[in-house]
Order: structure tokens, then sequence, then C-alpha cells
């Protein structure tokens, strides 16, 4: 019997333990990362077989993450088929890795439309290029590092504990009201589920810090592992008319705290073009392809 539930705070431990028992590499299947979802969609969520099925619903159709777990994908996704077809909906399965995609085209016989995610492929980066931007492809970083330094000579790396977790909120509201013409509804919807992640880190597995000047903080940024080798950048903020705050923040961060993970995954670009530009420009050391399966009830 599948009976979904709205995720919480509380699931946390019922849920990362069993993805990282599956050893997922995309962001798409880590839970500080759908929990902030959870405040943009109403995301609910069935553990059945030990297998997680995870869901949201937008304009009549069901979003599923693609499903992980004990059950196999292809009985997984026949299971999220059924019950399209009890629900008379459309499905859409997103966050597929291209051995899903393949075994999708070999069971289902065309059944479901297959096409790549571009804009929610994940970057992962090798932590040390990160934490050292050595090479000419990354002088530009460590001039940018530098023109911070040079401008902001007493700036601090401090980590985010709860004594100054108040703080970092203050800047979260800040940073968002500075941007708030940008994507205004995702960003008050991203900005519920930080404020509510930050409330509840004890309860996590996130972590994260932050710089600043004399001024205060300048920028913040937040983590959680995905497996033993990977961890995802869930959050990182900067004000822009800091000169080189994103470069330190970013760097600072992998150095000082990621030497425990090889990889770094720095999420997707959503198909912004400036984003997918900031991205590339760090020098990914894979680019991780995602595919969309759409399944249409006749």
């Amino acid at each position: 019997m599948m009976n979904y539930k709205e995720i919480e705070i509380t699931d946390f431990k019922t849920i990362d333990e069993l993805l990282k028992k599956n050893n997922p590499e995309d962001c798409d299947h880590c839970f500080s990362a759908v929990y902030i979802w959870s405040f943009r969609h109403r995301v609910e969520f069935c553990i059945y077989n030990e297998t997680l099925f995870l869901r949201m619903k937008e304009d009549g159709t069901y979003w599923y993450l693609s499903p992980i777990g004990e059950m196999s994908f292809e009985n997984a996704v026949e299971i999220i088929l059924e019950q399209a077809k009890a629900d008379n909906g459309n499905v859409i399965i997103f966050a597929i890795n291209p051995s899903q995609k393949k075994a999708i085209e070999s069971t289902f016989n065309n059944k479901l439309s297959i096409v790549e995610d571009r804009d929610g492929a994940d970057y992962i980066y090798k932590t040390e290029d990160l934490s050292f931007l050595q090479g000419k492809n990354y002088q530009k970083k460590r001039n940018h590092c530098s023109r911070f330094e040079r401008e902001n000579p007493e700036y601090t790396f401090n980590l985010i504990t709860k004594d100054n977790i108040e703080r970092i909120k203050d800047f979260e509201i800040e940073w968002c009201n500075k941007n708030a013409l940008k994507r205004a509804n995702d960003l008050i919807a991203e900005q519920k589920g930080i404020l509510s992640l930050l409330d509840n880190m004890d309860k996590t597995d996130v972590f994260g810090a932050f710089i600043e000047n004399r001024n205060g903080i300048v920028a913040f940024t937040l983590a959680c592992p995905i497996n033993d080798k990977m961890v995802d950048i869930i959050v990182e903020k900067a004000y822009h008319n800091i000169n080189g705050a994103y470069a330190v923040i970013n760097r600072d961060f992998a150095k000082n705290c990621l030497q425990d993970y090889e990889f770094i995954n720095r999420e997707d670009d959503l198909g912004y073009e400036n984003l997918r530009k900031a991205k590339l420009s760090y020098y990914p050391f894979e680019i991780k392809e995602k595919y969309f399966a759409e399944y249409i009830v006749l």
C-alpha cells in the first residue's frame, strides 16, 4: 500500500539513511536539497519495499524523483505508471541517470518519452581544484580572490554555529530583499526553506561557513554529504557588490571544510545563462547528465 506523506524535517534520518545506503551521486537525491524544494512545491514521499518514492504535483502532473532503493529501478517505475493509471494523470520522472535511461528504453517499449534535462545537469568538481585554484584555468579566480583580500585585509572565515545562526538568517533575509525582483516567487520560497534549515541544522547533517569584513557578513554557504566521496553545495550567497566575495567563500569553504570529500557537487544551473557561465568558469570535472521521462495517460 502506497501511503504518501508531506516531507518534514523530522523525516531526515529515515530518508537520509535510505539515500546514503544506495550511494546517489546527484543533488536531487539529497534530503536537505529536497527539503528546500518543499517550500516551493508540495513535496510528499513514500517508502515502499525499502525504496523511496518522492513526488510533487504541478499543473495536474505528478513529478516523481527517480526512485531509489532495494527495488529494481524498472519495478519501481512500473509502480509509478500503475499509480498514474489509477489517478488518470500524467507523470514526469526526473533526475534519471544514463543507465536508468537505458533501462527505461529497453523495458517500456516507448511507453515513456525521454528527453535530456540539460538545465538540471549537475556540475561536479574536484575538491582539490576548488581548494587551491591552481593552473592557468583558474588565473581569473585567483585574481578575484586577491582583489577581495586586498580590499578586505581584515576578513575572516568562520564556521556556522548555533551562536551565529541568527546573523546568517539576517544576511539571508537582506540578500533576498536586495534580489527580490529576480525570480521573486522562487527566492521567497527558497528563503523560507533556508531559514527553516538553519533553524534545524542540529537535526540534519547540514554544515556551513561564512566570511565577513569589518562591516559584517558578506557571504555564506551551506553543504551536506551526498555520499562518502561527494558533498553537495545546497546554498551559496554573497553580496554582488563585494568584489570576489563569491570566489573567496567558494575557495575557503572547500579548503577548510571539504577535504574529506573527493568531489563537490555544485548542483545545476536551472537554464540561467549567467549561472551556467559561472559554473563553467570553474572548469567542472564532470557535467552529470540527467533525463526526464514523461508518461501520458491515454
